[in-house]
């Protein structure tokens, strides 16, 4: 009697691992089914800067900040991990290295990189990048001299930071930081500016897995 138990136990167990396996091997089929259903969108567009003169000068200073500030300046300084010298409307003076106030011309030629170089073809996708060691910026400044904005400049990397959402960068095409960087050289400042200069003495690179 035992004997039968056992067999028709064994049986039933069978079955069950048949119907198990029935049902799994449906699943498998049903997802990779709609995977297959799945398109993977293609690749559309060209990140690489395309100039084209389609905004005036007058236009140009019209996009924020450049509408709200009556002194534009560019920078440079030492990278310290975390602890830039630019932090929101504060400026450590005494940390930069070089300052250098734009003139009505340098201002229309830094608008002139940033507006008027659009992508090639708008992409659907983009590029990132977690290097981001900034040693130069651009600081905007109200008429009663208050820091307003800025933007910070990774020339090593290609890489940049916007203080806020509301600073109009234009298109984020491939060669704009680098653009940016020649106008930097243009106008004297060289600290930062030298992508073979990897780092520079006193610069705090210790927690980012680089040696000294």
């Amino acid at each position: 009697m035992y004997d039968v138990v056992i067999t028709k136990a064994c049986h039933f167990m069978k079955k069950l691992i048949l119907i198990s396996f029935i049902i799994s091997l449906s699943q498998i089929v049903n997802a990779q089914a709609s995977i297959e259903k799945i398109k993977i969108p293609k690749l559309k567009g060209d990140l690489n800067c395309f100039y084209k003169s389609k905004y005036s000068e007058a236009e140009r200073n019209r996009f924020y900040p450049f509408n709200i500030s009556t002194t534009i300046k560019i920078v440079s300084f030492r990278y310290h991990r975390l602890n830039y010298p630019i932090k929101g409307d504060s400026l450590l003076v005494d940390s930069l290295i070089e300052i250098k106030t734009l003139t009505k011309a340098h201002k229309s030629k830094l608008t002139d990189i940033l507006y008027n170089n659009f992508y090639k073809q708008k992409p659907n996708y983009g590029s990132i990048t977690q290097c981001f060691f900034p040693r130069n910026a651009i600081l905007f400044f109200d008429k009663s001299g208050r820091l307003v904005e800025s933007i910070l400049l990774c020339f090593h990397c290609g890489n940049f930071k916007l203080s806020s959402d509301k600073v109009a960068f234009g298109d984020k095409c491939t060669q704009k930081v680098e653009k940016l960087r020649k106008l930097f050289v243009e106008l004297g400042l060289k600290f930062g500016t030298d992508n073979a200069i990897i780092e520079y003495p006193g610069e705090d690179f210790i927690n980012e897995g680089i040696l000294h």
